[in-house]
């Protein structure tokens, strides 16, 4: 069964420890963001990454934030309407449907999320059938090992399993880029 993350635990994806960890804008950067990018936030939580991408792109970009909690969406809307923010569309995913909308994407951002997906194959394949070839994919997640925090072992992506993954669900062979300690960045693009 597919596990969902609990939004009771919300403040785990926002706090100084995973700022200094996993610092957005410089995890952004090595994401390969540009101003005027259309960017997919799928699994985008609170807006961890979908504000400063927001800012990122400036006003000829958009942020596409996908999320199945509508509590974490609700979180992110009033945070953007606080802030001014008005380059995030937000969207809820059904459980086993993205609910991806259609748009010219350049950047995907898959954090955190991969992991948790019962059926990897049919989202990746979902992600890419929403998406044109030679649009950018950024998959972070955490590496196969133990660490103090973070899911099981078992639940976890080796570097060999994401290589299979990403080919098979028509994505060119990813760059890895270490993160952290605990965290992997992965980068290609769709063939």
């Amino acid at each position: 069964m597919t596990h969902i993350f609990d939004p009771a635990d919300r403040e785990k994806l926002d706090n100084p420890e995973r700022r200094e960890e996993m610092p957005p804008q410089e995890t952004l950067v090595k994401a390969g963001i540009k101003p005027g990018d259309i960017i997919l936030d799928v699994g985008c939580g609170m807006g961890y990454f979908s504000v400063p991408a927001s800012q990122m792109v400036g006003p000829k970009g958009m942020v596409y934030a996908v999320d199945i909690s509508g509590v974490m969406l609700a979180d992110l809307r009033s945070k953007t309407a606080a802030t001014g923010i008005f380059n995030i569309h937000t969207v809820q995913a059904a459980h086993g449907k993205l609910n991806i909308p259609e748009a010219d994407f350049t950047l995907v951002i898959i954090s955190d999320v991969l992991h948790e997906v019962e059926d990897k194959k049919a989202f990746l394949a979902a992600v890419a059938a929403a998406i044109k070839t030679d649009t950018k994919l950024s998959v972070i997640e955490w590496r196969k090992m133990e660490t103090p925090k973070g899911p099981p072992l078992k639940e976890r992506i080796s570097e060999d399993e994401m290589q299979v993954l990403l080919k098979k669900a028509g994505f060119s062979e990813p760059r890895m880029t270490e993160l952290s300690a605990s965290h992997v960045l992965y980068t290609c693009k769709k063939v």
